[in-house]
């Protein structure tokens, strides 16, 4: 399976913009050359298994945000969400979860009536 340059590199802008960190402080945080992380931010390189483990290890982002393009990729509120989501600890991620299941049980139920 081939990394999605463009995804790899929107995640990793966003996330850095989140920290707000300049590429340069970027660059020097995951020992990269400063022209390497542009050209990953502008699709025009595709990182190395080392580089997409250090980025996604910095930021604790989900590797399938990037490996496994969804729709939402250009959803902002989702973004967010998972980005969120990171910072959460289990007791919050279990009732985030329960929030979840509560919203789509409701929503499933309102479209069989429908």
């Amino acid at each position: 399976m081939a990394l999605n340059p463009k995804q790899f590199g929107t995640v990793m802008k966003n996330a850095r913009m989140d920290k707000k960190l300049t590429q340069a402080e970027l660059a020097e945080i995951l020992d990269l050359s400063l022209s390497y992380l542009k050209d990953l931010e502008r699709f025009k390189n595709t990182p190395s298994l080392e580089v997409f483990a250090k980025t996604i290890q910095y930021f604790n982002l989900s590797a399938d945000t990037v490996i496994y393009p969804d729709k939402n990729l250009h959803n902002d509120t989702y973004q967010e969400i998972l980005r969120r989501l990171s910072q959460c600890n289990e007791n919050q991620l279990k009732i985030i979860l329960a929030t979840t299941e509560a919203v789509l049980s409701v929503n499933n139920s309102q479209s069989r009536q429908d």
